[in-house]
Order: C-alpha cells, then sequence, then structure tokens
C-alpha cells in the first residue's frame, strides 16, 4: 500500500471537488454506472482524507515528544 504524502492533500482535494462535479453530471444525465464509479470514488477519497488525519495528528504527537525531551 502506498503511503499518502500530506503535501498531496490539497491535491486531493481538487480530485474530489472534481469527482463530485462529474457525479453531479452523472447524475443529471442518469449515467447510473458512471454514478456508482464515481461513489465508490468519492469513499476511496474519503479513506484517503481519513488516513491524512491520522497522519497528520500523528506528525503532531512526534513533533510534540520531540519538543519534551
Amino acid at each position: 500500500m502506498l503511503r499518502l504524502d500530506l503535501a498531496q492533500v490539497p491535491r486531493l482535494l481538487q480530485i474530489e471537488e472534481n469527482t463530485r462535479e462529474r457525479l453531479d453530471e452523472a447524475r443529471r444525465m442518469q449515467w447510473l454506472g458512471e454514478v456508482a464509479a464515481l461513489e465508490e470514488s468519492l469513499r476511496h477519497i474519503a479513506g484517503k482524507k481519513h488516513q491524512a488525519e491520522r497522519l497528520r495528528h500523528h506528525a503532531g504527537e512526534d513533533a510534540a515528544a520531540g519538543a519534551v525531551t
């Protein structure tokens, strides 16, 4: 599994925005297969965002621990 680079989070957010726009279009056009695929993509994006939050939290704990010693 690839590790998420926190520097890429802004790109991930851009991908999420674009995916949501495509999902809106697919719903309007009633492209049901595309809707399902885009919803799945958004679930994966949400997982990556959650992973980024965990990494950010963990990095903050490491920084705090380093400052204490």
